[in-house]
């Protein structure tokens, strides 16, 4: 009788290791739980610099002149191929592709601009990035994610 107790319970303290150890098995290769996708709003809408998946737009075409001549060109476009171009006449700049998307980074990090900012304050969050305190010719269009569009244009 103590050999047969003996064996039962070797049996049970093995069945209760072996059980405690993991899952074995026809699911021994699926996780214990399922991951959870945490999606917060503005991602739905394609994202934004808040949530790290984006800018919140998807084109930025920029055109300062200043004095009637070309001074800042900035196009920015994610619609279906990441394409950058960046020419800073005043500057001396002319960069493409990644070294125009660094450029950029920076800047949209800086200005932060979203459908909901005023004009005005877009525009001197831009004059204030290129150090510029007057133009001749602003124009700026940007395509957000959620579909929605800015666009300026002013002479003066």
């Amino acid at each position: 009788m103590k050999k047969l107790s003996a064996v039962a319970a070797i049996l049970l303290t093995s069945a209760l290791m072996l059980g405690a150890c993991g899952n074995f098995g026809k699911n021994a290769d699926k996780p214990n739980r399922e991951e959870a996708d945490i999606i917060l709003e503005d991602e739905k809408a394609g994202g934004s610099i808040e949530t790290g998946n984006g800018y919140g737009f998807s084109s930025f075409d920029l055109d300062i002149d200043v004095e009637g001549k070309d001074a800042v060109e900035a196009d920015y476009d994610v619609k279906k191929n990441a394409d950058a171009e960046y020419v800073n006449k005043l500057k001396n700049v002319q960069l493409k592709d990644n070294k125009a998307m660094d450029e950029f980074n920076k800047m949209f990090v800086e200005i932060r601009i979203t459908k909901d900012t005023p004009k005005q304050e877009v525009i001197d969050k831009i004059l204030q990035w290129f150090g510029l305190d007057a133009y001749s010719k602003f124009d700026l269009e940007v395509e957000f994610d959620d579909g929605t569009f800015l666009d300026i244009e002013e002479v003066k």
